[in-house]
């Protein structure tokens, strides 16, 4: 009996199905790797190209436009003046705490003075139309101080994020509360001479008024910008507000008393323009 071998060929057409699957498997594999690279290309959308919500987020922060800030060499200077007679200049009276007594009758009610020839000071002017640059808030704070029982400032600016230092520099206790309508209303209490606190703003606001529960007859308010060009006419009503770029401006002037004025002004690069404006006394 012979021992015969038992051997296993494969031929090429026999191994003709088994290639065709391998060969497509592969075709399939590499159609689906492809798909999903461009389908994550098409995703990030590329280096150089931001998305709708990164354009949408870079447009506006709040603070101005994207543009950077832009000074100039022009300046809008004037006066800001009362028709008609002034109005009596009445005292204040301190009374109810021993130590603003002292300063009894000393100080007129600021939004009763006037000036030389019928100028107003206490008048805040701002540019409130033709600023579209972003200007970043100065890093110098602005401080409100308590004296002799009465706010200094009465009239002030600053721009948002700018700080606002408060201080107590009277021997007696104040608070200082903050009538907001678009900020955040606080009211802090300085029982003690030398207490200071520090408050931001995150808005535009004109004005926001601070006053003191304690004693009635303390008020103070201030501008609040997104850019620097503002100003606070002096004891004459005198103001200037410089280093504009060139260009149409609407600027705008408030008092307590006696509401606001605008007018438009356009001042040429290198160019002082002097305007006027009138009020009005009321009743």
């Amino acid at each position: 009996m012979s021992v015969g071998r038992t051997s296993q060929s494969i031929s090429f057409s026999d191994s003709l199905p088994v290639m065709r699957f391998a060969i497509l498997s592969l075709v399939l594999l590499f159609a689906s790797v492809v798909a999903c690279d461009s389908k994550s290309s098409s995703s990030s959308g590329g280096s150089n190209t931001p998305s709708d919500t990164t354009k949408a987020d870079a447009a506006d922060d709040g603070a101005g436009s994207t543009q950077a800030p832009v000074f100039g060499t022009s300046t809008i200077k004037g006066k800001v003046s009362l028709e008609g007679d002034p109005p009596p200049k009445t005292k204040i009276t301190m009374q109810g705490d021993r130590f603003c007594a002292k300063h009894n009758m000393e100080h007129i009610a600021p939004k009763l003075e006037v000036g030389k020839d019928g100028g107003l000071p206490h008048v805040f002017v701002y540019v409130k139309k033709g600023i579209s640059a972003k200007y970043p808030a100065p890093s110098e704070a602005v401080t409100l101080d308590q004296t002799g029982c009465m706010y200094h400032p009465h009239i002030f600016g600053l721009q948002i994020g700018q700080t606002l230092t408060i201080k107590n520099n009277d021997d007696t206790a104040h608070n200082v509360n903050s009538l907001t309508k678009k900020n955040q209303k606080f009211n802090i209490s300085q029982p003690q001479a030398g207490m200071t606190a520090d408050k931001t703003f995150s808005k535009e606001e004109i004005m926001v008024k601070f006053k003191c529960d304690v004693h009635g007859w303390m008020d103070a308010y201030c501008g609040v910008l997104k850019h620097p060009f503002f100003a606070v006419t002096d004891a004459d009503g005198n103001f200037e507000i410089p280093k504009l770029p060139a260009g149409k401006y609407t600027i705008e002037a408030w008092h307590e008393m006696y509401g606001t004025r605008t007018m438009d002004v356009e001042v040429g690069e290198g160019e002082t323009k002097e305007v006027a404006v009138h009020v009005k006394r009321r009743g």
